[in-house]
């Protein structure tokens, strides 16, 4: 999302999904994704062009099939899922390795992110007065 490289370590549920990819991958192609494949990837402009019109083909699908057939009735899109991992994850991961995985440069964008998510402190603290 940001352009900040790095290397994590793919998860066995990734690598499951990415297999389903392997077999239709082109030989003379390094890209995974069919979508992606013919983009002239020194062309920035036709580049972003051609990725946000993908994008925007991925969304229209998660929302008028994926989440009606999982029985979704919020919206899906693949920014809800970037918003999806910080509200899963906000209680259980250290926000360090938080700012880490969203390859923020600042500690302070990745606290203003995840503060629409962490409500256990809060949760508990008001536990703790109200409910005695």
């Amino acid at each position: 999302k940001n352009e900040k490289g790095g290397s994590l370590k793919v998860p066995e549920k990734v690598l499951q999904i990415l297999k389903q990819y392997e077999a239709s991958k082109a030989k003379d192609s390094h890209l995974i994704f069919p979508e992606l494949r013919g983009i002239d990837l020194d062309n920035r402009f036709e580049m972003e062009r051609i990725i946000a019109s993908r994008n925007g083909m991925i969304d229209k699908y998660l929302r008028e099939d994926v989440a009606k057939a999982a029985k979704i009735t919020s919206p899906l899109t693949m920014h809800i899922a970037r918003h999806t991992f910080g509200n899963i994850s906000g209680d259980t991961i250290p926000i360090q390795m938080l700012q880490k995985l969203y390859r923020h440069s600042s500690i302070t964008t990745t606290i203003g992110y995840q503060a629409n998510f962490i409500h256990k402190d809060a949760d508990e603290a008001l536990e703790a007065v109200i409910g005695k």
